[in-house]
């Protein structure tokens, strides 16, 4: 019998299934990579205060008791 020569006459299932797998893993890479654009940009907002607490601390205004005490203080508010 003929079998169209490839892999045991199951070519055209192979390549239907190609042709639908390819562009579902294109669009979920698409999606996985909008979703850690925006994912990181909420991340990335933080409390001013934390901020400067963080800056005065950099700048060597702050000691490491000061620093750790005023954090846990913003902490817990």
């Amino acid at each position: 019998m003929w079998n169209s020569g490839m892999w045991d006459g199951t070519g055209a299932t192979w390549m239907w299934f190609l042709m639908w797998l390819v562009p579902l893993a294109v669009l979920l890479g698409i999606g996985y990579l909008l979703y850690r654009v925006v994912h990181r940009s909420t991340d990335q907002e933080t409390d001013p205060a934390l901020e400067q607490l963080r800056l005065s601390y950099a700048q060597g205004k702050l000691s490491d008791e000061e620093y750790e005490e005023r954090l846990n203080r913003l902490d817990r508010d």
